[in-house]
């Protein structure tokens, strides 16, 4: 190991010194005055506010590319109280039902990757993104080939 010289300190091919954190977001801190957790510039309600109740989730028969996965809609009806509660905090339905296909790969290690939403109806953009960020690299089994796409639709209903 060695000190730079002075020709080499200023070289572009060093990497960036280092950045400070960014400051945390007090958007979901309720305001030092007391007054209501409302908007201020008018837009919609802060999603962490207005939690709607958590819907209910039914997971349809999944369809399988290039082999199978076994019991994957087993796994998926499993975790799906925790799903619901991921998309009643994040907006919940526009509606009284709505439905969600989502598509993604599983390989040997038997996990989702690529978690992508193909279409999307009666839900709102935040609960789609919680949606794929809560299945992504979650263990859903282990398929009988390497890969096996997966396509399977999320049918959702307000809980009563």
């Amino acid at each position: 190991m060695r000190c730079l010289e002075p020709g080499e300190a200023d070289a572009g091919w060093l990497p960036p010194p280092p950045q400070p954190e960014p400051p945390p977001d007090d958007a979901g801190a309720p305001p030092p005055d007391g007054g209501d957790a409302g908007p201020i510039d008018g837009g919609a309600p802060d999603a962490a506010v207005v939690s709607a109740p958590p819907p209910v989730v039914e997971v349809k028969e999944p369809e399988f590319m290039n082999g199978d996965v076994p019991n994957v809609a087993k796994r998926l009806e499993k975790v799906s109280p925790e799903l619901a509660q991921c998309i009643a905090d994040h907006g919940g339905l526009s509606g009284a039902s709505g439905s969600v296909k989502i598509q993604f790969l599983v390989r040997v290690r038997g996990r989702a990757e690529g978690v992508e939403i193909l279409e999307a109806r009666g839900v709102t953009p935040d609960a789609q993104r919680c949606i794929r960020q809560f299945l992504k690299n979650r263990y859903i089994g282990s398929p009988t080939t390497d890969p096996v796409g997966v396509t399977v639709t999320l049918s959702l209903r307000a809980a009563k």
